[in-house]
């Protein structure tokens, strides 16, 4: 074994390897009493549970979920025991807090068969996912709202530019109240016809 050797100020800290452990654990008033074993399990299965989503990243052949697509883990009592250097009645009274505190859910699938290990969001997480849920639709409304004004200015100013063309053109033709080829016609003759979108200006050749 190596012999004791503390951190330096002047150390880069790096661990290579973390297991995520939710601080909601630790204040959280619905779990208050789960014990160190039980909030330590959580993590070590949260972390295997990362290895089953990776599964599917991989498109490996064998995939940790079920027909619901519910993602679950395959943890052997004697495993648990041997990461967490803790007994068997330990592992077993970490597991029944966990499934009081709804964290874990257990299926059997058969003799000699280790457990299917569903895992449940703490309340946090729950909480934040109802929440990300009304940002996006927010941001989604938000969205639609800004592009319908943008559709709408793009209207106001495409129509104001067909408006200056047409009060320029309509008072080019009250000024010249000449038609095609210099000739003329008779007072409001143009005039009707402009109003009902018939009157076509040809450049004089």
């Amino acid at each position: 074994m190596y012999e004791f050797t503390p951190f330096y100020k002047k150390d880069n800290l790096q661990i290579q390897s973390f297991i995520q452990f939710p601080r909601e654990l630790l204040t959280g008033e619905e779990y208050k009493d789960l014990n160190p074993n039980a909030m330590l399990l959580y993590s070590v299965l949260i972390d295997r549970l990362d290895l089953s989503y990776k599964q599917i990243c991989k498109k490996s052949k064998v995939q940790f979920y079920d027909a619901k697509g519910r993602m679950y883990v395959i943890f052997k009592r004697e495993e648990i025991q041997e990461k967490l250097h803790i007994g068997r009645s330990a592992i077993d009274n970490a597991i029944n807090s966990l499934k009081a505190c709804n964290l874990i859910q257990e299926i059997k699938q058969g003799k000699n068969m280790p457990n299917i290990i569903y895992l449940g969001k703490t309340i946090g997480m729950i909480e934040n996912e109802k929440l990300e849920k009304i940002r996006n639709a927010q941001n989604m409304q938000s969205g639609k709202f800004e592009t319908n004004s943008h559709e709408c200015i793009k209207s106001t100013v495409q129509n104001n530019k067909n408006n200056k063309y047409i009060n320029n053109n309509y008072k080019g033709y009250q000024n010249k109240k000449v038609g095609y080829k210099g000739r003329t016609y008779p007072e409001g003759f143009l005039d009707s016809l402009y109003a009902n979108n018939k009157f076509l200006v040809e450049k004089e050749s």
